[in-house]
């Protein structure tokens, strides 16, 4: 939380606001402070860093967001309005815990396929080794 001038919230005792990103899809990228227990309800507290984007801004960055996290899996953005992102993507834990365990599924699956890929390559292998053996000793047999 280094930053200067100093942010406070208005709890009963202030301290020092963080400043947070907001990815909602009206505000991406743009810095505020809000209260330390803004996650467990605190006072209130928000106040915006940066101005507002341009809306072909905001859509921009919203798209691009959403297209990374098609790419990596987590699905769609979250489209949450507020302007306490932070508490809007609260759920993302159990979504990533699920990618997680498809991933590890798969994972499985394909370890099986490689071990039956080991196990038909060593046949083949061993195939054209008994194939070679018999040439060199059909060879040696006429000589």
């Amino acid at each position: 939380m280094a930053y200067e001038p100093e942010k406070k919230c208005r709890c009963n005792r202030p301290r020092k606001a963080p400043r947070w990103i907001s990815w909602s899809r009206h505000n991406p990228g743009r810095r505020y402070y809000a209260c330390v227990d803004a996650m467990h309800g605190g006072c209130g507290y928000v106040k915006w860093h940066d101005m507002e984007l341009p809306n072909f801004f905001s859509d921009l960055i919203g798209d691009l967001k959403d297209e990374v996290w098609m790419l990596t899996g987590l699905g769609s953005a979250a489209r949450a309005d507020d302007e306490c992102p932070v508490l809007a993507n609260a759920g993302h834990e159990e979504a990533i815990s699920n990618a997680i365990e498809a991933l590890q599924v798969q994972l499985k699956e394909k370890d099986a396929e490689i071990e039956a890929l080991k196990g038909k390559y060593m046949n083949v292998v061993m195939i054209c080794i008994v194939f070679v053996l018999g040439l060199v000793v059909g060879k040696m047999a006429v000589y």
